[in-house]
């Protein structure tokens, strides 16, 4: 297995780790490898904020490992710190993923290793005959998480708003009563809401009486937003692939074309890549190589998070009653009498909507451009000399460099830019980063004793040089090009330096194959903190013992395999965002006409690492020879944390400092199981299970907090609770007489003496700690392979039990009402005179009370997730390798299958801190087919 600076062999390894190989990673329809991760590996947890084509997950290897500062594990490829982005890397290039978890396993990476590492190999050639592999196939893309559900039919949306304006003249200022209070909603009805989706007079729509929908009324239009501006995208990805070489030269090269469109209309992601990996042996002392890799991926974006302009809040949120389309008094579609082309409907016309006026995310979706290009280059070359006896000296370098160009056009003709005529933004940053490293490395074996010792040296070198500028009022409504905008609105540019320099070692000693130690120890140096704080020290060491090599185990035939590990270890992390902490910072304003500094930032010349210290003990197993699995325990110890502590109004601006301040730790328990079920010459069934289990503790509050424990927004920050703990108001339920919301309110008398009741206001309600918090119980992965008879049948799942999400999308769909908005159809089991024990309050409009932010929202995370499911037949060899082919595989594969949650609509894979947007982009299943043909 791949390891820090090198290889080791599972047997012998003291740390921690867990690796996805290229079998599991070749069947996964991914565009960004960082999705590939999910379920995969023990203690390794994955969050998605966006479905787009070719967006990243975040990683988290062992829990958060910080609060402020970055919580993603470091990248390695092919020996190397990566900075891009994993959506340049064709994953059929990929020979292994491993994720270093422990201090033993990553402490060699020093002040970058903190939050775990993930180390990428790509494949390499073998001596021998030249191979040629070519693959190809097409799919479909379509939406795989359903929106919520909501009321489709315009009627039944109808009724129910008509009720919420009765309610509100009964129960608001105006105290009428039912009767009067009936007659007056269906008098108001359309001119509170616009628009008449139907052939009869607006004041008889609702029968008054009964709040019932004109039996005589008849449907002038439906447009479904839920369903036409969607649509089924095609997806089609094609590799080449040449390998081979002789003893002195082996190589690989491959090419990749990727096109994945999207659900969503004018949204899709393009990559075009390609890789070369050398290694010549000149001589018997030695060895160079390189690898060159180059990307360009083109994204075509949509707002996924502005209300007014995403396509999946806007549909999410507005009535059934509103038109896509611009409708004439009969209901048919109006078209532009010079293109002919159907005109959008922007509620500002003679019918007002009262739903985002003026908007409509069609327009933005289709006219607007959100194109982001990356070039991504990546170079690394590396020498390797060995002398006198057991010694190698080995010198890596590698550059990486990523240009990204990316431009935002909001079209003058409609949408959110008409009022300016048009909005251009237009943004250019290349980032360069080269590291090198040297290594010394001495292995000797004597007797029944091995000695590796390796010495090293590092550099990395940061440099961001970014351009950018806006413009508005544009001339010629389809030009981008700033040159065709009148108004400057601003222009920037900056440029940015990082260097990290690192001194570091290793022991590794085993006696005859069956006890094992290892040190090490790092001594980094960062450009970001100040340089009487510039150097941090890190250290592991660590322990293993392979009991099944002794004699008193020897003979019991059933146990096959049994390792004890353990290992302990120190590292740091400095990631936080900006180059220089520690200094002061201003921004240049205009002053009267001239140039004045406005402090943006202030420096802390104290600021420092935060170190993160890690225990890991462990066991490794093997039954029958059919059974393998291990059990770890960690402890993961962050302190120092790095963190933006907010000041005082009267210390000025900016109030925030940051500072060292803070300790947490992540206690866990780590479960993987691998059983061959079915092992025959025909037939083979595998089947794996990987269960974590981790607990968050904040063991230290911030300076100056009330020891008791403090509010920051929703989260409630105390000793001995999570960083996620949920702080809110507590839903009572609903008032059966009236059918109001209650929460919980704590009531102090003249004596100090509290006691609790309940209140309509949430204004005046008490907000308690749940006790619940946002980070699982529970989570993991269950895959199964079976092969018979040159089929192959895999299923990858992921599934995370217990945590609490907010569901905010839910929320904003169960209020009393608002004009032009939808509801759930679980509106439909709200409170009436008739149903006085339901548990959804009244609909009333004028009135947030009703769904005020409370844990009446507060919703189990839990989810299960089919991933992946691939179907393949190889043809017999025997046939194929008469037409000069050497293997012949045709195949179907899904991602993303089936998520159950919940709800329908709910996907707590969003955000780590359980807050849920139904502005995100939902994310997207891909059902393909292809073939794969080898020479």
């Amino acid at each position: 297995m791949v390891v820090a600076y090198g290889t080791a062999k599972k047997s012998s390894f003291t740390g921690s780790a867990g690796t996805v190989k290229k079998d599991k990673i070749e069947k996964m329809q991914v565009s960004n490898l960082s999705k590939a991760l999910e379920g995969a590996v023990a203690g390794v947890q994955t969050t998605s904020s966006s479905g787009q084509p070719g967006s990243s997950s975040s990683i988290y290897v062992r829990g958060v490992g910080s609060i402020s500062a970055s919580k993603a594990p470091l990248i390695v490829v092919d020996g190397v710190p990566y900075e891009g982005s994993l959506n340049s890397i064709n994953n059929q290039d990929i020979e292994s993923m491993t994720v270093l978890k422990d201090a033993a396993a990553n402490s060699m990476y020093g002040a970058r290793g903190a939050n775990g590492v993930i180390i990428v190999t790509t494949k390499k050639g073998n001596s021998g005959k030249t191979k040629i592999s070519l693959e190809a196939k097409w799919g479909i893309n379509s939406r795989a998480v359903k929106p919520y559900n909501t009321i489709r039919d315009e009627g039944e949306y109808y009724e129910m708003f008509w009720e919420a304006i009765k309610h509100e003249a009964m129960y608001g200022t105006l105290g009428l009563e039912p009767l009067q209070a009936g007659i007056y909603a269906s008098k108001t009805l359309i001119d509170r809401l616009g628009y008449n989706s139907y052939n009869v007079a607006n004041d008889m729509l609702i029968d008054p009486v009964t709040g019932r929908l004109n039996p005589s009324a008849q449907l002038l239009y439906h447009d479904d937003w839920q369903k036409d501006p969607f649509k089924n995208g095609l997806r089609q990805e094609y590799n080449l692939s040449l390998s081979g070489g002789n003893e002195k030269t082996t190589f690989f090269a491959s090419l990749n074309y990727l096109d994945d469109e999207s659900y969503l209309r004018n949204s899709d992601f393009r990559r075009y890549s390609g890789r070369i990996n050398l290694d010549h042996q000149a001589n018997d002392w030695l060895k160079t190589g390189f690898n060159v890799a180059y990307g360009q991926t083109s994204t075509n974006a949509t707002i996924a998070s502005s209300y007014a302009s995403s396509m999946f809040s806007f549909a999410q949120g507005i009535a059934p009653i509103y038109p896509i389309w611009e409708r004439d008094a009969q209901g048919n579609i109006m078209t532009n009498p010079t293109t002919g082309e159907n005109l959008l409907d922007w509620g500002d016309g003679d019918r007002k909507r009262p739903y985002n006026t003026g908007t409509n995310p069609y327009n933005t979706m289709i006219n607007d451009i959100r194109e982001t290009t990356v070039d991504n280059l990546s170079a690394r070359v590396y020498g390797e000399v060995k002398f006198l006896k057991d010694f190698k000296f080995t010198a890596n370098l590698s550059i990486d460099n990523f240009t990204t160009n990316k431009i935002v056009f909001q079209t003058p003709i409609a949408g959110d830019a008409k009022d300016v005529n048009g909005r251009s933004t237009k943004e250019s940053q290349r980032y360069f980063v080269l590291n090198t490293n040297q290594l010394l490395s001495w292995i000797h074996r004597f007797n029944s004793h091995n000695v590796d010792v390796l010495l090293g040296h590092e550099v990395k070198a940061d440099n961001v040089n970014y351009l950018g500028a806006r413009k508005e009022q544009f001339y010629m409504p389809g030009n981008p090009e700033l040159n065709n905008g009148a108004d400057i609105k601003s222009a920037s540019s900056y440029k940015n330096d990082y260097r990290l320099e690192g001194f570091f070692g290793r022991v590794q000693y085993d006696y005859n194959d069956k006890y094992y130690l290892s040190g090490s120890y790092r001594r980094d140096g960062s450009s970001k903190f100040h340089p009487d704080n510039r150097w941090g020290n890190f250290w592991s060491a660590g322990a293993s013992w392979r009991m099944k090599e002794e004699s008193w185990l020897a003979d019991v035939d059933f146990l096959t395999d049994l390792k004890l590990k353990a290992s302990y270890g120190t590292q740091g992390n400095d990631n936080i965002g900006n180059n220089t902490p520690y200094m002061d910072q201003y921004e240049v304003v205009a002053q009267d006409g001239k140039p004045g500094g406005v402090k943006v930032w202030r420096g802390n010349k104290e600021i420092t690492w935060e170190k993160s210290n890690n225990f890991n003990i462990g066991a490794e197993f093997g039954f029958l020879d059919r059974i393998t699995g291990s059990v770890e325990f960690f402890i993961k110890k962050t302190t120092d944390l790095l963190y933006g502590k907010p000041l005082a109004p009267s210390e000025g601006s900016p109030n925030v400092l940051w500072v060292n301040d803070m300790d947490m730790k992540n206690t866990g328990v780590e479960v993987e199981l691998n059983a061959n079920i079915i092992k025959s010459n025909n037939i083979k069934w595998d089947v794996s299970l990987n269960l974590t289990h981790y607990k968050n503790e904040i063991t230290k509050l911030a300076t100056g907090k009330d020891p008791n424990g403090y509010a920051t927004g929703n989260i409630w920050r105390k000793k001995g609770g999570t960083i996620y703990d949920w702080y809110m108001y507590k839903y009572a339920g609903v008032d059966s007489n009236t059918g109001e919301a209650l929460y919980y309110r704590d009531v102090t008398d003249k004596d100090g003496n509290v006691s609790t009741t309940t209140t309509a206001n949430p204004n005046d309600a008490t907000r308690y700690e749940t006790g619940k918090s946002s980070l699982p119980d529970v989570y993991g992965g269950l895959s199964t392979s079976l092969t018979a008879y040159g089929f192959d049948l895999n299923i990858n799942t992921a599934f995370s039990i217990g945590g609490y999400v907010y569901d905010s999308g839910y929320s904003s769909l169960m209020g009393g009402g608002q004009e032009g908005s939808n509801w759930s159809t679980d509106i439909f089991g709200r409170w009436t005179p008739e149903n006085p024990q339901a548990t959804v309050p009244r609909v009333q409009l004028s009135t947030q009370n009703l769904s005020a932010m409370s844990d009446r929202f507060l919703t189990r995370g839990d989810y299960f997730n089919i991933k992946n499911i691939s179907l393949g037949y190889s043809f017999p060899k025997m046939y194929t390798q008469k037409l000069g082919i050497e293997s012949l595989r045709l195949f179907a594969v899904a991602d993303n299958v089936w998520l159950l949650s919940k709800r329908t609509g709910l996907d707590p894979r969003q955000n780590l801190d359980g807050t849920i947007d139904y502005g995100v982009y939902a994310a997207i299943r891909t059902v393909s087919f292809g073939f794969n043909i080898n020479f």
